[in-house]
């Protein structure tokens, strides 16, 4: 008896092991589908700020400001929008070379073989408001100052490759006139001169390049400055005359630069530009 009870326990044990091992494995368990409610809420895409300016985009808003005075259209809707648009404006200049005498141009170079000095200048330029049909002063003797851009139909952001002949038109005030300007509100009256801006550097006649020039580097916002949008467009003379046009912005500063070799001549803050001689 007490070996037929061992066998038997012996063949159910063994049973219950073969069971066990051929026994098919539990599902694993299921995770709970996550519900709408229950989901991440997507993460906020970031909106890129719309891109700076440069020369080839400040005149495309100005063609199509051109345009519609042209056309006596209101201003659309594009060139008001970009009001508060970073830009950054390359005025190249000294392109036609030296120039001698007082310094009374707008831009001008010099340079001194004997003395291996460079002299570099800027003469701001100041507009009445109402030169530019704005009648509402607002603001004492408020006008615009800034620069007339030479050659408004290129987009190259220095001299062209051929030295040019000849400088600026002036009309007989000896002030430069121009198709386009690119302006700031100020609050002194228009009346008064410009500070004009010098530049006074020792340098090798190989540092620069009399054919390439120099460039003056314009940053800032542009503005609407109560003039109806950023790009102010004027035909004095009637429908007839290709409109003369002003880009009003807020400078930050004005940079000049050596057109050979990029480097920076020199810089001023927009708040110093105001002050006289």
């Amino acid at each position: 008896m007490a070996g037929g009870l061992a066998a038997v326990l012996l063949v159910g044990g063994g049973g219950f092991l073969i069971g066990r091992a051929t026994a098919p494995e539990p599902a694993p368990p299921v995770a709970a589908a996550l519900t709408p409610q229950g989901e991440a809420p997507p993460a906020p895409t970031a909106i890129a700020p719309p891109p700076t300016l440069d020369r080839a985009g400040l005149l495309d808003l100005v063609a199509d400001a051109i345009d519609a005075a042209s056309a006596s259209r209101p201003l659309p809707e594009a060139v008001q929008a970009a009001a508060g648009r970073r830009f950054d404006l390359m005025l190249p200049f000294g392109c036609e070379g030296p120039v001698e005498g007082e310094r009374t141009a707008p831009f001008g170079w010099r340079y001194d073989e004997a003395k291996s000095t460079l002299r570099v200048w800027i003469n701001p330029v100041r507009w009445e408001r109402a030169l530019w049909g704005i009648t509402k002063t607002g603001e004492g003797k408020a006008a615009f100052e800034g620069f007339w851009i030479a050659r408004p139909w290129s987009t190259a952001p220095e001299c062209p490759a051929t030295p040019l002949s000849g400088g600026i038109n002036t009309d007989p005030s000896g002030q430069a006139q121009g198709e386009l300007a690119i302006a700031r509100l100020i609050g002194d009256d228009a009346g008064k001169s410009a500070r004009r801006l010098d530049i006074v550097k020792r340098m090798a006649p190989d540092d620069f390049d009399a054919v390439r020039g120099f460039a003056l580097r314009i940053t800032g916002r542009l503005q609407s400055a109560e003039a109806g949008g950023p790009v102010r467009c004027f035909q004095r003379a009637g429908l007839h005359e290709r409109p003369q046009c002003m880009i009003i912005g807020d400078f930050a500063d004005l940079r000049v630069e050596n057109s050979k070799t990029g480097d920076l001549l020199g810089v001023w803050p927009a708040s110093e530009t105001n002050q006289r001689e």
